[in-house]
């Protein structure tokens, strides 16, 4: 997971297609698009869209935790639009990871939606 994260904040969408199975689904947050992406192509969809949208955008994960074959990652997502406008959130990630591949990902501006998403509302408390 922490590959992924460098390897996303790096913009290197090679080493991201390489961690990702073939049926991967990324459901992005509406800090980006807001759409599913399929395939591992996925990472370039994402990475171009946050191209065009933010002159800065990056992803600080700060938590794991495992819950079964998913993961919830937890930090901070920081940006700067190319208007100057900035965005902060602590924000989280459910990933999906089968056989050492990842297969999903959901995105989440709220760092409570993606608890709920993962299952482990006992972090809420």
């Amino acid at each position: 997971m922490r590959r992924a994260y460098e390897a996303f904040n790096a913009g290197d969408s090679e080493t991201l297609k390489s961690l990702a199975s073939e049926d991967f689904v990324l459901k992005a947050s509406a800090a980006t698009d807001g759409a599913e992406h399929h395939g591992p192509s996925a990472f370039d969809e994402i990475l171009s869209t946050i191209d065009e949208r933010w002159q800065d955008f990056r992803l600080e994960p700060l938590e794991f935790y495992e819950a079964g074959d998913r993961v919830l990652v937890l930090g901070t997502l920081v940006g700067k639009s190319h208007a100057q406008e900035g965005l902060a959130s602590v924000s989280g990630q459910v990933w999906t990871v089968r056989d050492g591949k990842l297969t999903s990902m959901k995105a989440f501006l709220s760092s409570e939606e993606a608890i709920r998403e993962a299952g482990l509302t006992r972090l809420l408390m």
